[in-house]
């Protein structure tokens, strides 16, 4: 178990560069609620993480012959942790830590252990019968 949490901080680190580029970028181009802009670019690194993550982190689950249903299950916990991401950011921005580093690095504490939980014991679970 421990070799899993590892790799997959390693793929989500991966896919935590890539949605924070964005975040950054959208929250300096544009006049977005960065709440707002936090939970779509989270949405993002779900997709990075979800290629990442199936190729190097987890096994074959009970839903790898439904690939579509997988991904949906995958893309579900992205969404559970991008909620989690703009809850954060919004609690955050109310006690006035605006530094958008810190409130990613707190907010993903969060969501990394919420969204790994569930991935790995419900769409990667591979104790379940088909």
């Amino acid at each position: 178990m421990i070799i899993k949490i590892i790799k997959y901080a390693g793929t989500n680190g991966v896919a935590f560069v890539a949605d924070f580029i964005v975040l950054v970028l959208l929250d300096t181009y544009t006049d977005f609620n960065r709440s707002y802009i936090a939970f779509f670019c989270y949405l993002l690194g779900t997709c990075v993480s979800f290629v990442l993550a199936k190729n190097f982190v987890f096994g074959r689950g009970w839903l790898a012959d439904r690939p579509a249903l997988e991904f949906s299950a995958y893309f579900l916990g992205g969404i559970i942790g991008a909620i989690i991401t703009a809850v954060a950011f919004f609690l955050l921005a109310a006690i006035n830590v605006n530094n958008i580093l810190v409130q990613k690095i707190i907010a993903s504490v969060f969501s990394f252990t919420t969204v790994f939980i569930y991935r790995n014991f419900i769409v990667f679970n591979d104790d379940r019968n088909n």
